[in-house]
């Protein structure tokens, strides 16, 4: 068949139009790299099996200590042991028993393995002795009297893990104990209780500190932190400001600069303990393999870092629970991709820089990593492809990091250039990008 240079032209002409159709809406996004905000500790995780099964480990715990190194980590204490008599384990028994000597055993290789600089330990619930009400099985309240016994538990456990195990506790909590999902805290209880914790550990010699808060759900964080702040005298005894961004998803930004402003007033870190959007995804099979999931984490985990200024996150779960891959290591889901996102790129020693876009639903981070890199993440939560008018950061070659429904994991090297600290940017529908702007 001949083609003529009219029918060349015209084709030509279509493909051009259908190419820029498929990029037809715009934004911008302006870098301030000189306007500084936190610079992230870590991007760590949960390691809570042994709350809610019968060993510390898993394979999906190991594979990601393996891949992802994180300084920091929480981990889960059981003291609350499941087809035990509280009698067996009271006391000083409590250190012997299988699933503690299990957790001090992943403790150990956290730190000799993978070269884990920060522990947290969790509490989600105690023996029904020392309840006021022992048939409860929600906002479960610890008898005042019970505090002491509770508190030599604890320390014996932190001990045992500095002298036999080379593993110092850093920070101390009652999960959720706002919220009392389990055990729940008065204000005026929580400081009763780190007073006498605070002492007990600081006499033995201990390092461990009390998570500020820990709270259920972003909301609220401010008020019941403020609260416990009003004795001067635990002070001392308190570590970071800390929250879950449980139910978040449909609160105002400002919300999250509340904490931010907090933690700045007290001079404090902010730290996303559990990082995650919906505490009850695990009711709906398989949420936490889907697509919608790993955009909405991804939104979620994107708010935490820029708005509530967070400088340690750890996601839930690296384990086997709202698990980010199968549980034989053969599948990683979408949402292993989007926490690639943060550790590859955003991880130990990145120094957030503020960034402004114009579109609601094109979301931004600046950044300047540890080796001098420039780095700009960009969600495209639209379900049509947009260019983005990039302003304030140099580079002669721009690397791009893209994550869709379709592809979890498409790398193009020297996408893009800029010029004169302008550059324009191509995001797919429904997309997580990071951009590496070379030096």
């Amino acid at each position: 068949m001949k083609i003529n240079q009219s029918t060349t032209l015209i084709i030509v002409l279509l493909l051009s139009f259908c190419s820029a159709e498929t990029y037809a809406q715009k934004a911008s996004v302006q870098i301030y790299p000189e306007v500084k905000r936190q610079i992230i500790q870590s991007i760590g995780g949960n390691y809570c099996q042994a709350n809610y099964s019968d060993h510390a480990a898993d394979a999906i715990g190991n594979e990601t200590l393996r891949e992802f190194r994180p300084d920091h980590v929480r981990v889960a204490l059981p003291m609350r042991l499941r087809r035990t008599p509280f009698q067996d384990y009271r006391g000083k028994n409590f250190t012997n028993q299988p699933l503690v000597i299990e957790v001090l055993d992943e403790l150990k290789r956290m730190k000799n393995e993978f070269g884990v600089k920060n522990f947290t330990i969790s509490v989600w619930d105690l023996p029904d002795e020392f309840m006021v009400d022992p048939s409860k099985k929600a906002q479960r309240i610890i008898k005042p009297e019970a505090y002491d016994e509770v508190i030599q538990m604890l320390t014996d456990f932190f001990l045992k893990a500095k002298n036999e195990y080379g593993v110092e506790i850093d920070q101390f909590s009652f999960n959720e104990s706002d919220g009392g999902y389990q055990i729940i805290f008065s204000p005026e209880a929580t400081i009763a209780f780190v007073k006498k914790a605070g002492m007990k550990f600081e006499k033995a010699g201990l390092k461990t500190k009390f998570l500020l808060a820990d709270t259920a759900q972003t909301k609220g964080t401010v008020e019941f932190a403020t609260q416990i702040m009003a004795d001067p005298t635990i002070w001392k005894y308190i570590g970071p400001l800390c929250f879950h961004s449980w139910w978040s998803e449909s609160m105002p930004d400002n919300e999250f600069e509340r904490v931010a402003s907090f933690g700045k007033a007290w001079n404090k870190e902010v730290w996303c303990s559990e990082l995650g959007f919906d505490a009850m995804s695990w009711k709906i099979k398989d949420m936490n393999k889907s697509w919608d999931y790993a955009l909405r984490f991804a939104k979620i985990s994107h708010r935490m870092m820029k708005f509530a200024q967070v400088e340690v996150s750890l996601y839930w779960t690296w384990q086997n629970n709202y698990e980010i891959m199968s549980a034989d290591l053969k599948e990683k889901y979408p949402s292993y991709y989007m926490t690639r996102h943060q550790v590859d790129f955003l991880n130990t020693g990145t120094q957030i820089v503020h960034s402004i876009s114009s579109d609601p639903d094109v979301l931004s981070i600046g950044a300047m990593g540890p080796d001098g890199s420039r780095i700009l993440q960009l969600i495209n939560l639209k379900k049509e492809a947009i260019t983005v008018d990039v302003t304030g950061f140099d580079s002669p070659s721009i690397d791009a990091t893209t994550t869709t429904q379709a592809n979890n994991w498409e790398i193009v090297k020297n996408i893009s250039k800029s010029k004169n600290g302008k550059a324009a940017l191509q995001l797919k529908a429904e997309s997580v990008n990071t951009f590496v702007f070379n030096k």
